[in-house]
């Protein structure tokens, strides 16, 4: 750095000269002029001290022996206030002894009186380069910070608005419903939005949610809803009230269906129009979360809106489903699918069968649960298969190591299953004479969907001698034409019929019917669900052939 461009730089600093001498503060002053253009001269260091308390100063320059206060005094002072501040003595060669001492606080150069020009430029270069450092990093991070500033404010724009419609974004929305005490919610989907995309194009679909976006504004300008794109074609309108008028927010959502059948987004050979459908919800605790419940429940009842009720909530149903499955796979891993045997009799009490009904074990009680807590549960989860196979597979070693016939159950699902059906073909294959005490209970219910596969099936394992029921018959569609084609051996009268027999004139005939018609096919009648005595001789009467229920037994495990 030569003196040029020295001088160009402290021609711009300020300057504290402190200095009890007037004759070495007139010389000096004299050449300190050619390098500061703005310097304040001190007579003493209480002067001196007073002065930088209430000036700013970018250099201290000071003599060490003044009265009132000296140089190093002057320094413990000047570094409670600022530690960073450049500080330069002057020195006469006796008063080295002050040396350290200033250096322990911190002085930044020393000149030796009267002043020598080469060494002055030195220590002054010196604290120069100290200031420009310092200044580069203030600068830096002023830049910084305003630079942090601006792209907080830009990420927090991108945040708050939606790019494409300018509408508050789905950010401002759940910033919005923070806290707020009585809202009142519509959460407004455009239907079929993304044959739209598919027809016209995406540039197109851009377009109408622009549109749409506009349109909503101009709804909402003369109340105090605000408006929201949640996501790709999901739209909000959000108010906070002081109370809930019903009636106000069903006007509202009237006049915005009446209002959109003037909509349309004109093309240059073409015009498009759209439907919506909107979920409300004026709940206080989770209101969005309500708001597209109702939007579903809507969308799925093909209704045009819906108010958010607990009786549309599936939530908590859903919430015990999913702790139902974990249960149901924690019994199928740890062996506590249980099969239990329900025996049937004849008409005069004598055991002729038992039928094996599914149950799960509880890991902590082994109380054991019935499939009405847990059978549509494992169906809709996939773990019906695994269930079924465990409490076939357990009754068909039953009756291969015991004398007793089992009756098992099997859905449509199960006879489609065709590993499990090889498997079964594979032990009776093994143990033949099994297939003489075994029956196999097919639901009678419309999800059958090809009566093909139940045929191929009983024929496939007659030759075992299996023999074949008809469950829970009459509980539904009765397909008496089927029931001729598969020419079972029983048919299982529901209990639903049964079990209102001797109160119930219209389920007494149609039983009476049942028994007379299969009885006329050669196929022998159960009835299931026989609770009373009464119901017992009244089944008699018409001719029953066998009787289940807890009249006569409970079901039991098998040990048992």
């Amino acid at each position: 750095m030569d003196i040029k461009e020295l001088v160009s730089i402290t021609k711009n600093l300020k300057l504290l000269y402190i200095e009890d001498d007037e004759e070495a503060r007139f010389s000096s002053l004299n050449m300190l002029k050619n390098f500061f253009s703005d310097i304040d001269v001190a007579a003493d260091g209480f002067e001196g001290l007073e002065k930088f308390k209430s000036k700013q100063f970018d250099i201290v320059l000071s003599d060490i022996n003044m009265p009132k206060l000296n140089g190093i005094e002057v320094l413990k002072e000047i570094r409670a206030y600022d530690e960073d501040i450049p500080v330069i003595f002057l020195s006469a060669y006796n008063e080295t002894s002050y040396l350290l001492d200033g250096i322990k606080l911190g002085v930044d150069g020393y000149i030796l009186k009267p002043f020598e020009l080469e060494f002055f430029l030195q220590v002054l270069k010196k604290i120069v380069y100290k200031i420009q450092l310092k200044k580069q990093s203030e600068n830096y991070k002023e830049n910084l910070e305003r630079e942090v500033k601006r792209r907080t404010l830009e990420l927090d724009r991108k945040l708050s608005f939606d790019e494409l419609t300018g509408l508050s974004s789905r950010y401002s929305f759940f910033e919005d419903i923070k806290n707020v005490k009585i809202p009142i919610l519509l959460v407004i989907d455009i239907n079929n939005f993304r044959t739209i995309n598919e027809i016209y194009g995406t540039t197109t679909g851009s377009l109408v949610l622009k549109k749409f976006a506009n349109f909503l504004l101009s709804f909402s300008q003369n109340s105090t809803y605000g408006v929201y794109r949640l996501s790709g074609d999901e739209f909000a309108l959000f108010d906070d009230v002081h109370s809930i008028n019903p009636e106000k927010y069903e006007r509202d959502i009237l006049r915005l269906f009446t209002q959109l059948k003037n909509f349309k987004v004109e093309l240059e050979n073409d015009s498009i129009t759209i439907e919506i459908t909107i979920g409300v919800s004026t709940s206080q605790n989770d209101v969005f979360e309500s708001a597209k419940l109702a939007l579903d429940y809507a969308k799925k009842n093909k209704k045009h809106y819906t108010t958010y009720s607990k009786a549309i909530d599936k939530r908590q149903e859903e919430r015990d489903a999913l702790v139902w499955k974990d249960k149901i796979k924690y019994a199928i891993e740890n062996s506590l699918v249980t099969p239990v045997y329900h025996a049937i009799v004849s008409k005069d009490g004598t055991i002729l069968k038992y039928e094996a009904l599914m149950r799960l074990k509880d890991k902590d009680t082994n109380a054991l649960i019935t499939p009405f807590y847990f059978l549509n549960i494992a169906i809709k989860t996939g773990l019906y298969a695994s269930l079924s196979s465990h409490v076939i597979f357990e009754s068909l070693r039953l009756i291969d190591t015991s004398s007793k016939t089992i009756s098992m159950n099997f859905t449509y699902q199960d006879v489609k299953n065709s590993s499990f059906i090889n498997e079964i073909d594979s032990f009776f294959r093994l143990s033949p004479e099994a297939g003489k005490r075994a029956v196999f209970e097919i639901t009678e219910t419309q999800s059958i969907e090809n009566y093909d596969d139940i045929k191929e099936f009983i024929k496939r394992f007659r030759k075992y001698g299996v023999r074949f029921a008809i469950d829970d018959f009459g509980s539904g569609f009765s397909n008496f034409e089927y029931i001729l084609e598969i020419e079972p051996d029983y048919l299982k009268i529901d209990g639903s019929l049964i079990k209102d027999i001797d109160t119930d004139e219209k389920a007494y005939i149609l039983v009476k019917a049942i028994v007379q018609f299969s009885h006329e096919l050669g196929i022998k009648v159960i009835a299931e669900y026989v609770h009373s005595k009464i119901i017992f001789d009244m089944l008699k009467v018409l001719n029953v052939d066998e009787y289940q229920g807890f009249y006569f037994y409970e079901p039991v495990e098998s040990e048992e």
